[in-house]
Parts: structure tokens; C-alpha cells; sequence
């Protein structure tokens, strides 16, 4: 049986001096086409989600004054310029000009138009999931970047070995509740490949970590297992598991679940990372903090799905 990948969010509790700022700001996700998808927005305690998620019915608005207040945030004052934080380069401001959609998977996605331009050949609007250019952030304020590591990085020297144990266990989990075609000798015989890890901070410094195990099973083809888990090193540069989920899929991958880093805000004396997880037929927007026993989810807003 193929069970629904765990979403797993986290991000570093304690990176260098904390912003124990308390004031209000909007986040979102500029897409490469121009368009501004609004994510939350931060009352100075808390995140809160203002503006529709998507749908196939729409109803927008004919002018950016038009929007209804509550969806611009605690201050429900219009906001025209936004903050572009892209994955590389620096910073700039980009204009909303006006409400609009997109489509989004199987429905339609509200949000706005902007100038943005992008140097960057733009895709057809029925690719999915659509690529995006950066996070965005009103008013402009600090956003901080994740690494993503090569796989190779001296850095990563000692991770593949902790990860190796929490996958087994973490398989071990689905296997029981779910079965799996190989007993656990067979399958913990064979070897882990880590496709993607990401890192972000100090004292902790956290590394996610995408990882894939298959398996050849007679008239099946293959089975597949997939791995995401979230790791921390301490100062001695020791590896130690966060979180881990691994689930049983088809070789296609249908089911699984990437993602995409968008940056690391600093607010009220915590740190957010603000991802993308995508897949085939869905994308979602999180805002989430880790503990060092726990992962904190504050927002989880669904960009599109079939």
C-alpha cells in the first residue's frame, strides 16, 4: 500500500543574533511569469493566511484597490512593492500592478500581476509545478538563503552514515504498517542514495536531506523507497536525526514530495524557512520553525493540486 508522503518542515531555532523585532510584514512567491502568489503574513506574533487558496471558481477583484482589506494582513493597507530575494543575486523591488490568476494544477490560483521580467525564458503556463523566480517580502526585510550542498561536500562528510540509520528505522516503520516486498535484511543490503541536501545555520546546523532506495522486484518492475529527514550536527560536528518519513512508491515517483527552498526569515526571536514541497499533481507552501525534539509548522498553504 502506498501511504502519503509525511510532510516534514524545520528550520533552525537559534542562527546568530535573533531579530526580536515585533512589526508586521507579508510574504509570498513570485512565479518566473510575473506573478505574485501572496503566502502569510506576520502580525508581529503570529502568521495568519488572508488571501484564497486556489480554486476552480474565482472571483477577483478589478483593481488592486479593490482587493478586500483583510487580505492584504494586520495593516490592510494595499501593497504595491514587494521585495524580490531570488536564489541568486541580489535584491530588488517589483510592482503589483493588478489582481489576476493562474492556473495551478487542476484549479486557479489568485494572486497578482507585477512588472517583474525575467532573463530567464518564461514556460508555458501549463507547466507545473511552475517555476518559481524567489520569495518575496513586504516591507523589505533580511531574507537569508539555504545551501544546497553537493553531494561530495567535505561538509557532508559523516551525514550519509546517519541518514543510512534513520532511513532503515523510518522503513522499517512504513514496512510494518504497510508491507513491503523484501524483508528488511534484503532491503538494508542495498544502497541509499542521497539526491539533494540542504543546509542552513550555526549552532545548530541543520541539513535536509531527499534520499531514494530501490529495489528490482520480480513482474513488478521496481518498487522505490523514498526518504526525507531532517538532521542536525552539533559542535563536535556529530550527525543526529531531527525527523525522518520514508514511504513506498511506484518507480515513477508518483506520490513523492520535493523541496524547494525559498529563504530564512528572522522574526519576533525566531527563524522561519519559507519552502515549496512539489510533486507530479501538487504544490504547497510552508512556513515552519524546528525545536531540536520537534517540527512547528506555522503555515501550511496548498498552491494547487489534481
Amino acid at each position: 500500500m502506498i501511504r502519503p508522503l509525511a510532510i516534514v518542515v524545520a528550520l533552525v531555532a537559534a542562527v546568530g543574533a535573533a531579530d526580536s523585532r515585533t512589526d508586521t510584514f507579508a510574504v509570498g512567491v513570485l512565479r518566473r511569469d510575473g506573478f505574485l502568489v501572496p503566502i502569510a503574513s506576520y502580525d508581529g506574533k503570529q502568521w495568519g493566511v488572508s488571501w484564497p487558496g486556489p480554486a476552480l471558481d474565482l472571483e477577483i477583484p478589478i483593481s488592486l484597490s479593490s482587493v478586500p482589506k483583510q487580505w492584504w494582513g494586520p495593516e490592510k493597507l494595499v501593497i504595491t512593492d514587494w521585495q524580490l530575494w531570488p536564489a541568486t543575486g541580489d535584491a530588488r523591488i517589483v510592482h503589483a500592478t493588478q489582481p489576476d490568476w493562474v492556473p495551478v494544477h487542476c484549479a486557479r490560483q489568485i494572486g497578482l500581476r507585477t512588472d517583474f521580467r525575467s532573463d530567464e525564458g518564461v514556460p508555458a503556463a501549463t507547466v507545473q509545478p511552475y517555476p518559481k523566480e524567489g520569495l518575496v517580502v513586504a516591507p523589505p526585510r533580511p531574507v537569508e538563503r539555504v545551501t544546497r550542498l553537493l553531494l561530495d561536500s567535505a561538509e557532508a562528510i559523516g551525514l550519509p552514515a546517519a541518514v543510512r540509520a534513520a532511513f532503515n528505522d523510518a522503513e522499517q516503520e512504513t514496512a510494518s504498517q504497510f508491507g513491503h516486498p523484501l524483508k528488511r535484511a534484503a532491503r538494508e543490503a542495498g544502497a541509499i542514495t542521497a539526491e539533494a541536501i540542504y543546509t542552513y545555520g550555526t549552532s545548530p546546523r541543520v541539513f535536509y536531506v531527499e534520499a531514494v532506495r530501490s529495489y528490482p522486484v520480480e513482474g513488478r518492475g521496481c518498487t522505490l523507497s523514498f526518504g526525507t529527514g531532517w538532521f542536525a550536527s552539533d559542535q563536535t560536528g556529530a550527525f543526529f536525526k531531527v525527523d525522518m518519513a520514508v514511504d513506498l512508491m511506484r518507480c515513477d515517483r508518483y506520490g513523492a514530495r520535493y523541496m524547494l527552498p525559498l529563504g530564512v526569515i528572522r522574526a519576533g526571536g525566531r527563524t522561519f524557512w519559507v519552502v515549496q514541497f512539489s510533486g507530479w499533481d501538487h504544490e504547497r507552501f510552508v512556513i515552519a520553525e524546528i525545536k531540536i525534539d520537534r517540527v512547528n509548522a506555522a503555515v501550511i498553504k496548498q498552491g494547487g493540486s489534481c
